[in-house]
């Protein structure tokens, strides 16, 4: 019965022990920055602009299938158009 009690008491006391150390700090994760980068401007290819005309003609047209393809195609060309020269 010694032996249990003895046994006992070291594990409180090796329990208390790790639960009284000090925690190391976590380092801080790196920082990423909010700020807006800087992006340099990048002409679209002919190929590019006709795919997105492409893109946005099919997702006009999902969304709103009443409206003449001829039309959503002309709204999506110079949609494309007035992004591309910003």
């Amino acid at each position: 019965m010694k032996r249990a009690a003895l046994a006992l008491a070291a594990l409180v006391a090796s329990a208390v022990a790790l639960g009284l150390q000090p925690t190391r700090p976590t380092p801080p994760e790196p920082r990423t920055s909010t700020a807006p980068q800087k992006q340099t401007a990048r002409r679209l290819s002919e190929t590019d602009k006709l795919n997105l005309i492409n893109d946005c003609t099919r997702q006009v047209q999902a969304a709103h299938p009443s409206v003449p393809e001829k039309e959503v195609k002309g709204y999506c060309e110079n949609q494309v158009k007035s992004h591309s020269l910003r």
